[in-house]
């Protein structure tokens, strides 16, 4: 269904369809097997900035096709504990404060060696990253090529990098599945859009774009955060969509890690920003969500679509993403 509807054009035209309403019980917590996930990660978005000036794309076209949740917190401040805690449960004092993997990596369990063990296939892309398992800071956004390694949770668990830490790359089974998504061009992703129009892709893939098309920098042409992220899922979830292994079981996910404001030394709970996060494909009841939910909702949910049974850190006592699924 999705590959008839989707061309950039056509999806700038349904901006006159009516949204759905909100859903109390239009689907199932129970988390169905997934073939393929595609996780979009975005950056320091609340959910009120989400307009038609700024992202038109997410207004007209991903929220009437997808679960919109209205109630979706980030975990802490700042980025890089979001992003180690959506993929393990947990984070450390040294994540808030953005420490590189070389004085705050950890030798814990985390979702990507969940799916190692449990056999299932994955990729983490990481848009700009010079080479493969990169550990340092890399290019810049004046010329649209910045790459961070805080926002690559992968290369912060010691059974990923390695157990080294001390270089400029990890090992090399995190070259084999830390790569990037193409060259270090402007905003350069040919090798994940090569990928996917081929169906070269793994069950699961972690999407991170670089600092301009993540919308955590301003950055020209553009110069609207916000937009920069909106114009990379417009451009790339069609592709997704349109490629070869796109399929009745697949789903992509757009979250972002941190709303606006705050500081490491607030809270937990609720101290990461009031973001979003919609989830699109056959699998999912469309429609907007109220239910409260956070990042650890969101590894819950990924353990118990790949068939994980042991849930790590904050996940083991978080519900799911909600009654999202289609029955």
């Amino acid at each position: 269904m999705y590959r008839r509807i989707l061309s950039i054009a056509f999806a700038a035209s349904l901006s006159l369809v009516a949204l759905p309403a909100t859903i109390a019980d239009a689907g199932t917590t129970t988390v169905p097997a997934l073939d393929h996930v595609y996780l979009i990660v975005g950056e320091n978005t609340d959910l009120s900035q989400i307009t038609k000036t700024h992202a038109p794309f997410q207004t007209s076209w991903v929220k009437p096709n997808s679960a919109w949740l209205t109630n979706y917190w980030g975990i802490s401040h700042y980025s890089t504990s979001n992003y180690i805690a959506m993929t393990s449960g947990q984070f450390l004092r040294c994540h808030q404060l953005d420490e590189k993997p070389a004085t705050c990596n950890q030798d814990v369990d985390n979702l990507f060696n969940q799916l190692t063990v449990k056999g299932v296939s994955w990729l983490e892309w990481n848009e700009s990253m010079p080479q493969p398992c990169y550990l340092l800071n890399a290019g810049s956004s004046r010329t649209g090529s910045s790459y961070r390694p805080k926002h690559n949770p992968a290369v912060y668990y010691a059974d990923i990098e390695g157990g080294d830490f001390s270089g400029a790359t990890g090992s090399a089974f995190c070259g084999d599945h830390v790569i990037t998504m193409g060259g270090t061009g402007f905003d350069d992703t040919s090798s994940f859009d090569i990928a996917v129009a081929n169906g070269d892709v793994p069950r699961f893939n972690y999407i991170v774009p670089n600092e301009c098309e993540d919308g955590h920098d301003n950055c020209k042409p553009e110069g609207d955060p916000i937009r920069q992220f909106d114009d990379f899922l417009a451009r790339e979830i069609p592709n997704i969509m349109n490629g070869q292994a796109w399929g009745s079981g697949d789903v992509i996910i757009v979250v972002y890690d941190e709303g606006q404001g705050g500081g490491p030394n607030q809270a937990k709970n609720f101290a990461g920003g009031h973001t979003v996060l919609a989830a699109i494909g056959d699998p999912v009841a469309n429609g907007f969500y109220g239910n409260f939910a956070n990042h650890y909702s969101l590894l819950r949910t990924l353990e118990d679509a790949f068939g994980i049974t042991t849930h790590l850190g904050g996940a083991a006592t978080a519900n799911t993403l909600g009654n999202i699924w289609a029955p």
